[in-house]
């Protein structure tokens, strides 16, 4: 079951008529079972214990550093030592959680990564597999990846972080945090959500609210429009032209242009689809995009694009390792014995450079995802390094850096960029990138555009006119929320023409969405991770 299905649209149904009618202050525990019924239902029964070991690994973990924090502060106020006696037992005490907390990383990471690394050893195990059963190994491989893990060990990973820090206290009730844990709305593809966010939400007494229901069902009939008839429509284009076969560049140009927008598409289609189903329920989740394409620079478009992910390596992952003793130490060091600039360099280039190689091992661990990894690091270490050759260059050309020429100039170089790294993954391989690159350099023949060749690779006309007509919606409904929500828009509307809107949105996703027995709606492209 996936959440463009029809079955989910009765499962949420179901699980909606159930949470209404039980008591409030029960209405938690139908969220847990409804997101449990969801896991498995979504096919990952097999996987559903480990899920739960885990999240109690890291629920315990939680507990026995709380209470080791607090049985040192209990022992502060019994002895009353002098200073450096309570900063001796709180040592103590962190020194102890410290091994708690390792200990739970290495089984929590440690599967994560495992899983990881299956995807390299695929072919080489799949062998072995086929060599002993005779039998080709294909589903029965794939179900050994739990769903969502990524999602769920990031955010249970973070929480315990936070607990070892002391940023809050750690959750005393099971239930209550395998919820947070595996809440069916972000365990597929997230929002990799805070536990003082999404955790005391779900803890908030949850009443129904017919306008909340309503914008919530607006907002998921809004991801639907995004995934099936866009996203959905221009990946048949994308995957036809990525077939491992040389094509000229001007096809191999649209083809990064569209699968920039069916990334987008699906991916903020989902998290529209997720936190309207979220919002019914009047829990609320964390924004995870914020129009990527209105960015300016790369690093502003990785702080609109999957802003959870984003936030999470940010807090656990840059800044750890910027205000690290050993950080602190090189810093100095390159300080005192080299220039300035190397020095600047190294600070910027160290942290930021180790943060996306492994972000781009989140996404993926095979050499794609490593070379795409490097280069935002590379992109984002030069724009911070050389910043003030960039503002000398602006100067000396007498470029006014305000006008809007110019900011439209920045968010087209910044999708272009984000181009480039796309295809630096989506043909599969880096060789095959390669010769992407080279026709589009070599033997681009931009005539192709327009003799009709661009219809031999899945889409004709009609589809393609609907996806662009839908393209320029998004964006026309995007210059909109940034000057508020369009929701709020709609209900200022006149009764006729609010449901007018409504019932085209609805029937144009019922009837310009991609279906048929060629179709497999079961894949959005984040699930992977």
């Amino acid at each position: 079951m996936t959440i463009t299905s029809f079955s989910f649209l009765l499962f949420l149904a179901g699980t909606m008529l159930v949470f209404f009618i039980v008591p409030v202050k029960h209405r938690w525990l139908v969220l847990l079972a409804a997101s449990l019924v969801f896991y498995v239902l979504a096919g990952s029964w097999g996987m559903a214990p480990l899920l739960v070991l885990t999240t109690a690994a890291v629920w315990w973990a939680g507990r026995k550093i709380g209470r080791l924090y607090g049985a040192a502060e209990e022992r502060i106020a019994q002895e009353k030592p002098d200073r450096e006696g309570k900063k001796q037992l709180r040592a103590e005490a962190k020194k102890q959680a410290k091994r708690v907390l390792v200990l739970t990383l290495v089984l929590a990471v440690g599967i994560l990564v495992i899983v990881k690394m299956t995807r390299i050893f695929d072919g080489f195990f799949g062998g072995i597999y086929e060599a002993l059963t005779s039998r080709v190994p294909g589903a029965a491989l794939i179900l050994l990846v739990p769903l969502g893990i990524s999602y769920y060990t990031f955010s249970t990973v973070g929480y315990l972080l936070d607990v070892y820090w002391k940023r809050y206290e750690p959750e005393e009730s099971f239930p209550r945090f395998l919820l947070y844990a595996v809440y069916f709305p972000h365990i597929v593809q997230g929002p990799i959500s805070r536990y003082n966010l999404l955790g005391q939400e779900l803890k908030k007494e949850l009443r129904y609210d017919r306008t909340r229901v309503a914008y919530g069902m607006q907002l998921m009939v809004w991801g639907f429009f995004k995934k099936l008839v866009i996203a959905d429509r221009v990946a048949i284009y994308v995957r036809t032209v990525y077939d491992g076969h040389d094509h000229p560049g001007s096809i191999f140009l649209l083809a990064m242009l569209l699968d920039a927008f069916q990334i987008y598409t699906d991916f903020s289609g989902y998290m529209d689809i997720a936190l309207g189903a979220s919002q019914i329920f009047g829990v609320k989740m964390e924004e995870n995009f914020n129009h990527p394409f209105f960015s300016k620079t790369v690093a502003e478009f990785w702080r609109r694009w999957h802003m959870s992910l984003g936030s999470w390596f940010r807090d656990y992952v840059y800044t750890p390792i910027s205000m690290s003793g050993w950080m602190k130490s090189l810093n100095k060091w390159n300080k005192n014995h080299t220039s300035e600039g190397f020095a600047r360099f190294v600070k910027v280039a160290v942290p930021v450079m180790i943060t996306w190689f492994l972000t781009g091992l989140w996404h993926g661990t095979g050499k794609t995802y490593v070379a795409w990894g490097l280069y935002y690091g590379t992109l984002i270490t030069l724009s911070e390094v050389l910043q003030p050759f960039f503002a000398w260059l602006n100067r000396t050309l007498r470029i006014r850096t305000e006008a809007r020429s110019f900011q439209v100039f920045r968010m087209l170089r910044t999708f272009c960029i984000f181009m480039g790294g796309r295809v630096l993954t989506s043909p599969g391989w880096l060789r095959y990138t390669l010769r992407v690159l080279q026709s589009i350099l070599l033997n681009l023949q931009p005539w192709k555009w327009f003799d009709g060749s661009i219809f031999l690779y899945g889409l004709d006309l009609n589809n393609f006119l609907v996806a662009a007509a839908g393209m320029l919606l998004v964006w026309a409904v995007s210059m909109l929320q940034e000057r508020g929500c369009v929701r709020d828009m709609l209900a200022r509307q006149n009764l006729v023409v609010r449901w007018l809107i409504i019932y085209a949105a609805v029937f144009a996703v019922l009837i310009f969405g991609i279906y048929g027995p060629n179709y497999d709606a079961s894949q959005f492209i984040y699930m992977q991770f």
